[in-house]
C-alpha cells in the first residue's frame, strides 16, 4: 500500500469434499463418472476493493481504473436559461447514445435541482473517470470538455470524434494509474543482505527482498523484533543467498513487510 504497509489480499481454505457430499454436490468428471466436488473457499472481494480505493484514492474522494468503474463516463450539461437548455441537452444525449453504442458505462446527469459545480464535486467524489462537460458555448463550437479524474486535466475535444477520442482516453488512464501504482510497489522493495539493513529498511516503510533459511523460529524472531513477517514468495524466485537473520543457507527469497 502506498504507506507502506502490506495488505493480505485474502484467505483460501481448501475444503475438499466436506461440503459436497453432505448436500449431494456432484460433478462428471473425464471418465464420465460423477463425483463429489472438490471445493476451496477464497475471501478476496471487500480487501480487493479497500486495496484498490487506497491504491488510487485521494483527498477528493473515490478514483475508480476504468475497468471496474461502474459508470466510466458521466455527461454534465451546463446551461443558464431555457432557450439553451434545448440545445444542451440534445448535443449531450446524442453523446451519451454515441458511447453507449461502443458499450462503454455512461450515465447523463441531469437534474435540475442541483448546480453544475455540485455536479463535479459528487462525481469526482465517486471516482468516475472522466468527466463531460457541456455547455452552450461548446455547442456553439461543435466540441466538448473532457475531464480526467485522476489528474484533473481538461481537454477539448471535438463532437463528432469524441466516441473515439473518449473510449482512447479511458485505456489510457487504465495504464496510467497502473503503472503509477505499480511504480509506487516498486520503490518500496528493497532488497537486502544484511540483517542490521533489514531493520532501517523496515522503518522506512520499505518491503524487504531478502533470503531466508525456512525455518520458523526465524520468522518469528523478526517478527518479534521488527513487527515484519513473511507477505509473499515471489513467483520466478531467484537463487537464495544466506537467511537474513541466522545466516545459515537460504532456501527461498521471500518479501518482509508490517501489515495492518
Amino acid at each position: 500500500m502506498p504507506d507502506g504497509k502490506a495488505l493480505q489480499m485474502g484467505t483460501s481454505h481448501f475444503l475438499g469434499q466436506n461440503f459436497s457430499k453432505p448436500f449431494d454436490v456432484k460433478y462428471l468428471d473425464e471418465n464420465n463418472t460423477e463425483t463429489f466436488a472438490w471445493q476451496t473457499s477464497w475471501g478476496v472481494s471487500w480487501r480487493l476493493i479497500g486495496g484498490m480505493i487506497m491504491t488510487h484514492g485521494d483527498d477528493k474522494g473515490l478514483v475508480l481504473p476504468p475497468k471496474v468503474a461502474p459508470i466510466q463516463v458521466v455527461i454534465i450539461p451546463i446551461y443558464y436559461s431555457d432557450d439553451e437548455k434545448g440545445n444542451v441537452i440534445q448535443k449531450a444525449n446524442q453523446i451519451k447514445d454515441s458511447l453507449s453504442k461502443i458499450s462503454l458505462r455512461v450515465h447523463l446527469d441531469d437534474r435540475e435541482q442541483l448546480t453544475p459545480g455540485f455536479k463535479f464535486n459528487d462525481w469526482e467524489m465517486k471516482g468516475i473517470p472522466i468527466r463531460i462537460e457541456i455547455g452552450p458555448k461548446d455547442v456553439a463550437k461543435n466540441q466538448v470538455v473532457l475531464v480526467r479524474r485522476h489528474t484533473q486535466t481538461k481537454t477539448s475535444i471535438e463532437m463528432d470524434s469524441s466516441s473515439e477520442k473518449i473510449s482512447l482516453e479511458l485505456q489510457n488512464i487504465q495504464k496510467e494509474m497502473f503503472d503509477a501504482a505499480k511504480k509506487i510497489l516498486d520503490e518500496r522493495i528493497v532488497k537486502v543482505s544484511e540483517y542490521q539493513q533489514f531493520k532501517e529498511q523496515i522503518d522506512n516503510d520499505k518491503m524487504i527482498d531478502c533470503s531466508w533459511c525456512g525455518n520458523q523460529t526465524c520468522e518469528d524472531k523478526i517478527k518479534e523484533e521488527t513487527g515484519a513477517d513473511i507477505r509473499v514468495i515471489p513467483s520466478g524466485n531467484t537463487k537464495a543467498e544466506t537467511c537474513i537473520y541466522c545466516k545459515n543457507s537460504g532456501t527461498t527469497n521471500v518479501l518482509f513487510a508490517r501489515g495492518y
